[in-house]
């Protein structure tokens, strides 16, 4: 009986010291949901006394928004379907503020199986949900202005293009550039130069309607979208508006200054489906405008049938590229800033066209995408990389990654995890030498089935990374979901580095976050010694760009190997 006593203080001095871990809240709670025991961190985490919580439940304190699933997990355990949860949500604090917890609940039951009590572990994420929201301002709203950027831009505008052409109404993309704006930041200084940009700024906010969208698209150019236009002529009187709102007199510091715009519009669906065509042919119609004497707008004049017979002709082309043997693998190195040294490619194919000549993937890819080539095309593209490089492993250069891009249709078709595995087998090709970059929007797409695909490379050891991170979805909730092993940091955001603030802290958020997650970081654009320098002191893993070298044909790429093996071998 001694001993029985013994064990039992023994066992509870143990769940007291855990009870009072210091990092973790810890509950115990009643199937009537009320906090039974808590520990004195979940008081410091919530605010209130002991005596107080033990009076309250949990969904007391649930921010409203986040409650309804909340209970219906807890309803799931009490209807003895699961035994336990985890989940992110919001406490309201006593003082009002939210703490923002990752909250692990486990129900222990009596033998019968009805619950008796639940353990409940919360802990503080806060910091870590302010830095994400933080990362996503940074990554979608201009610094200078405070109007959505370029990534922002581009998805509010894929929207309206969707809308547009299911209500089959249009939507305008008006491109606005200051004219001799350079005169300005040349004679007066770029503080002056930014001011005038936000009061600019401010102008062409008070010229929209509501649900309109202003964007700044980097240095004195504006962009405009404006969704579900009826009227033919809409677009056109919002520039004429544009046009006289900026040339009225600027009063910045001592100086009265004056300037005009020039506007380019396109329309859609007359002038593209797709936000990216919509954007190119209104850059192509404010050139027209530029052209024509400036301070003026012009609309996109269409070659659509032109270029509909061009699409036509190179997607019959293309159904043959493979067999006859016209398409090419490029490979651009890829420096690893710890080593000093070339440790892997990406893969980039290349269509040598018999009429047209060498043809980069823009001008092709998307005619794939849509007639479902890019089945035929990808595989391809797999199958020579991986052998390709297996054969470098073989001559000397063992280790070697490689990089290859899967579209979303790839992605999605129902035999791809079978297909690598196939050709791993076949080729005997080391699987963590092989990387598939994905973008962030393919993933947020049929997400179990994505994660079952994941998951299944990550048993085959294929490594998997993020493309042009930052600019999509930039959720690190997401990273922790899926298994990947890599984020490859956007060029946008490396092109104004160091002198862009905002692009610095991006890129050393993105960094710092990353690697508490496990994950590798490859900066996309590098082109200067200054890029380098900054990216290696931030902790960049990896960089890609024409600093370190273009995109080659295949033997190019080996004597670059070997420039660099030679290089390593002197120093």
């Amino acid at each position: 009986l001694k001993r029985t006593e013994e064990t039992l203080r023994a066992s509870e001095a143990r769940f007291r010291s855990y009870f009072e871990l210091p990092l973790v809240g810890i509950a115990l709670i009643g199937p009537d949901k009320r906090w039974w025991e808590v520990n004195d961190r979940l008081c410091d985490l919530l605010g209130y006394r002991r005596s107080q919580l033990l009076r309250l439940s949990w969904a007391e304190l649930t921010y409203p928004d986040d409650l309804a699933t909340d209970l219906a997990q807890f309803d799931r355990m009490m209807n003895r379907r699961i035994d336990g949860y985890s989940l992110e949500k919001r406490f309201l604090r006593q003082d009002g503020a939210l703490l923002h917890a990752s909250v692990s609940t486990r129900c222990v039951r009596r033998p019968n199986g009805v619950v008796d009590y639940f353990v409940a572990v919360i802990q503080d994420i806060t910091e870590r949900k302010q830095a994400e929201e933080h990362i996503q301002h940074l990554a979608h709203f201009d610094v200078l202005t405070g109007l959505p950027n370029r990534a922002l831009l581009g998805d509010r505008l894929e929207q309206a293009v969707l809308r547009a052409l299911r209500d089959r109404v249009q939507v305008g993309v008006l491109l606005v550039d200051l004219d001799h704006f350079k005169r300005i930041n040349d004679t007066l200084g770029h503080t002056v130069g930014d001011q005038l940009l936000r009061e600019v700024a401010k102008r062409l906010q008070d010229c929209v309607r509501q649900g309109d969208t202003i964007s700044r698209q980097g240095g004195d150019e504006f962009a405009i979208v404006l969704p579900d236009l009826e009227e033919n002529d809409g677009a056109a009187r919002m520039a004429e508006r544009i046009l006289g709102v900026v040339s009225q007199p600027y009063q910045i510091e001592d100086h009265e200054l004056h300037i005009n715009c020039s506007v380019g519009i396109s329309l859609c669906p007359r002038d593209g489906r797709s936000a990216e065509n919509l954007l190119k042919n209104a850059d192509s119609a404010l050139y027209r405008a530029k052209d024509l004497g400036r301070n003026s707008y012009q609309f996109y004049l269409s070659g659509a049938t032109i270029i509909a017979r061009e699409r036509l002709n190179l997607e019959n082309s293309l159904r043959h590229a493979v067999e006859r043997q016209q398409l090419e693998l490029y490979y651009q190195p890829k420096w690893d800033f710890h080593s000093g040294a070339i440790t892997g490619a990406e893969a980039l194919v290349r269509w040598n066209h018999p009429e047209l000549g060498l043809l980069p993937p823009a001008r092709f890819i998307p005619i794939a995408e849509d007639s479902g080539l890019v089945l035929p095309v990808g595989e391809w593209v797999l199958r020579t990389a991986v052998r390709t490089v297996g054969q470098l492993h073989k001559n000397s250069y063992p280790g070697l990654r490689i990089a290859v891009n899967l579209s979303a249709r790839q992605f999605r078709q129902s035999d791809l995890t079978g297909l690598v595995k196939g050709l791993l087998a076949e080729t005997g090709f080391e699987p963590a030498c092989l990387e598939l970059e994905l973008t962030e929007g393919i993933l947020m797409h049929h997400t179990e089935d994505n994660i079952a695909a994941l998951r299944a490379f990550k048993t085959m050891g294929v490594r998997i990374a993020i493309d042009d991170f930052g600019t999509g979805y930039s959720s690190l909730g997401y990273l922790q979901r899926f298994p990947v092993d890599v984020l490859k940091i956007d060029r946008s955001f490396v092109t104004d580095l160091p002198t862009s603030d905002s692009n610095a802290a991006i890129v050393d958020a993105i960094v710092t976050l990353a690697h508490g997650l496990g994950l590798e970081v490859v900066a996309e654009g590098v082109e200067t010694l200054e890029h380098v320098e900054f990216l290696r002191a931030h902790g960049c893993d990896q960089g890609q760009g024409y600093y370190f070298g273009r995109p080659l044909p295949l033997a190019e790429f080996q004597n670059l190997l070997a420039q660099d093996r030679l290089r390593a071998a002197v120093a």
